[in-house]
């Protein structure tokens, strides 16, 4: 996928969530690992079962 096509999705994605990207990221590419994506996707679940429970579901 050209460069170009991928800044366009990241941004996109990135207005969904409410979230700004500088014009430039200092992370370069290929270095973020896959386990911090699991990570993320774990404590995501873990927070959406407490709020459940302050809930009340």
């Amino acid at each position: 996928m050209p460069e170009g096509q991928v800044d366009s999705l990241m941004q996109e994605v990135a207005d969904q969530h409410g979230l700004e990207l500088g014009s430039e990221l200092s992370i370069p590419s290929g270095s973020v690992s896959v386990g911090t994506s699991s990570a993320a996707n774990r404590e995501q679940d873990e927070l959406s079962e407490r709020l459940a429970k302050l809930r009340g579901n």
